[in-house]
């Protein structure tokens, strides 16, 4: 019993390295520095920097700038954000709708301090203020000259002061990279430095109350206090993009320039170059040119150089680099880049898709954060200024706000589908109107309208025949007659 416990094999004592997350990993071969502290503390300490490098990349990165045209054009669109109101009292709409219109263009001048741009420009700036910034700072003042009220103007995100801070205020609130707050975290005024020259953190800090700053940015993590850019993931991978080119770009000159030398080969100690052949310098001088070939002199060899450019790899190590940054976006790369080789129409159908969930939730943002205030204090303006004739707000402020909307990728396919849809009771006109920015009743009231000019033409049987009455056009719709008018 006792030589059989003496060689009884011990179990093995774990080890304790090997029961540790894989994430959590550190040794010789990874080095992955993190940092100890809330976000809060991190923007503090690179805010500035972060900011003013993404800026960088969207004066002179084309792949930014071509992003941000790209976001412009289908998250605002060529007629921008439209409104269709739905105020309880049925005649009012339209002339809320033709004020709004009148409001936002360009000639009443009402929008912004200086009164250069329209709704559409704002919001422009601003949704570029939001990919590039993380946050824009929307300035509102009332202006009693106006008859639409209130102005509004985008500051500049770095004269909010991000390095201003006090975290002994009365009442147990702080302030934080210029953000004022209470103790229950809520924002109360924003400390500004106003433009003095054209170097930020100069000139003295001004104290803007919270009511007259709209703060848009995504809170990403908890407590955080200030936005933080979308490209920042990309940031460091598209300036290596650059300096990658710019190398590629080089190499390429360098091959272009350097064709060839002459070189002794020994084989002749007299002097070759006679005063002919030589320049100033004694220097033997000879111009390539194409479909031209020189001799080469006694005792003198050509040798080319070989200086193959740009690198074999170099689309495709940019596709993958234009990859990663298309997706810190939310877009795909062919929409992203521009690049549609080699898509096909299910891949492209796909993408297209996706894009689009990217480009209508950037609207949901824009309207919940921004355009619904701006409304609200358009409507209060109206009616303070009897531009519409009401007595309730609450009446009045019902409404949706549409962003661009976009068409089908195969419309034939596409359009069948729908109707396969309808006709099982799996949507409805009303939510498929609506979801392309269309006014059900307004469209009814033009179809109407239609039918009407095509009777006072006689154009009625030419419309029919053209559509051969396939049930669901206009032949269906009808004008109420004037006896039901007079009942």
């Amino acid at each position: 019993m006792k030589l059989k416990n003496i060689f009884r094999r011990k179990k093995p004592v774990a080890d304790l390295q090997q029961r540790m997350f894989t994430a959590a990993q550190h040794n010789r071969l990874i080095d992955w520095p993190v940092s100890y502290q809330r976000i809060n503390g991190d923007l503090f300490e690179e805010y500035q920097t972060i900011i003013l490098r993404c800026r960088n990349l969207a004066q002179n990165n084309e792949n930014v700038i071509g992003l941000l045209r790209n976001l412009q054009r289908n998250v605002i669109g060529q007629t921008g954000f439209t409104l269709q109101s739905k105020a309880d009292d049925l005649e009012i709409r339209p002339e809320i709708e033709r004020a709004w219109r009148d409001y936002c263009s360009r000639a009443a001048h009402a929008v912004t301090f200086d009164e250069r741009s329209s709704a559409r420009d704002l919001d422009i700036l601003i949704l570029r203020s939001l990919m590039i910034d993380g946050e824009a700072y929307i300035h509102r003042v009332k202006d009693n000259s106006s008859r639409y009220g209130w102005r509004y103007e985008v500051i500049d995100a770095l004269q909010i002061d991000p390095f201003y801070i006090n975290d002994e205020l009365p009442g147990g609130g702080r302030i934080f990279m210029g953000v004022e707050l209470d103790a229950r975290g809520r924002e109360v005024a924003y400390w500004y430095r106003p433009v003095v020259c054209e170097r930020y953190n100069t000139g003295p800090r001004t104290r803007i109350p919270a009511k007259n700053i709209i703060h848009l940015y995504r809170k990403e993590f908890p407590a955080q206090i200030r936005g933080i850019p979308p490209l920042v993931g990309a940031v460091l991978n598209l300036k290596q993009l650059d300096d990658y080119k710019n190398a590629e770009l080089i190499h390429a000159q360098i091959a272009s320039c350097t064709m060839g030398v002459w070189e002794w080969n020994g084989q002749n100690n007299e002097d070759v170059i006679t005063d002919r052949q030589a320049d100033d310098h004694g220097e033997f001088v000879r111009e390539i040119k194409p479909g031209i070939f020189p001799i080469a002199p006694r005792g003198y060899t050509a040798k080319f150089l070989q200086n193959s450019a740009p690198n074999s790899q170099f689309p495709s190590f940019v596709k993958s680099i234009l990859r990663s940054i298309c997706n810190s976006v939310g877009l795909s790369y062919n929409k992203g880049s521009g690049d549609y080789e080699s898509v096909n129409y299910s891949s492209l159908r796909e993408a297209s898709l996706e894009d689009r969930e990217t480009y209508g939730e950037l609207q949901k943002f824009m309207v919940e954060n921004w355009k619904d205030l701006q409304f609200a204090d358009f409507i209060s303006a109206c009616i303070e200024n009897r531009i519409i004739q009401t007595k309730s707000f609450a009446s009045v402020l019902k409404h949706q706000f549409f962003g661009r909307r976009f068409s089908w990728v195969d419309p034939q396919k596409e359009i069948s589908a729908k109707k396969e849809e309808l006709s099982l009771m799996l949507t409805d006109p009303i939510s498929e109107l609506e979801a392309r920015g269309e006014d059900p009743e307004e469209l009814l009231q033009k179809l109407v309208a239609w039918r009407d000019l095509l009777r006072k033409y006689g154009l009625e049987a030419f419309w029919d025949s053209a559509f051969d009455k396939v049930p669901g056009t206009l032949e269906m719709v009808e004008t109420p007659s004037e006896e039901n008018n007079n009942d």
